[in-house]
């Protein structure tokens, strides 16, 4: 078993978490540390932390797989779904898994503030040594993504 800190787990919980209750299915860590999605494939976002961290998550995966999520959790054929439902199922997943993360990760009591998630377009940014990145997939092997930017969040991982 891989020995992880509380932020690395807290965001493994809050990710498992809301795909479990909003599609019902399972996520763990993927087996392919090296694993990339393609920028033809690439559907992301992001949302930033103002309080009392400042930082940046973004959630990346594969237009299939948001298509499959969005059909799940809608309950519709993959013909019936529209860019904008996949858009809202994008934006509503990246929103939960932060807004657990930060539940998991803070103090009980602990106010937070986040802004709202904004689509990203093309390529992801760079990760740099402020960025940690969470490499994940469903039981059926869809690859989600999760990176946390800025220096005071990244910080947390050495607590």
């Amino acid at each position: 078993m891989i020995e992880h800190n509380p932020l690395y787990q807290s965001m493994i919980n809050a990710a498992s978490q809301t795909l479990e209750n909003m599609a019902f299915m399972e996520v763990m860590e993927h087996f392919d540390r090296s694993h990339e999605i393609s920028i033809e494939e690439l559907a992301w976002n992001s949302l930033l932390i103002n309080d009392p961290i400042l930082g940046e998550i973004r959630l990346a995966m594969s237009k299939a797989f948001l298509q499959k999520l969005t059909g799940n959790i809608f309950g519709i054929d993959d013909d019936e779904i529209t860019q904008l439902q996949m858009d809202d199922i994008l934006n509503e997943l990246l929103n939960t898994i932060v807004g657990l993360f930060l539940t998991n990760l803070l103090a009980d009591d602990q106010e937070y503030k986040m802004g709202l998630p904004e689509l990203g377009a093309d390529e992801l940014p760079e990760v740099d040594a402020n960025t940690i990145v969470w490499k994940l997939m469903t039981g059926e092997e869809d690859a989600l993504q999760i990176f946390a930017s800025g220096a005071s969040l990244v910080a947390l991982k050495d607590d």
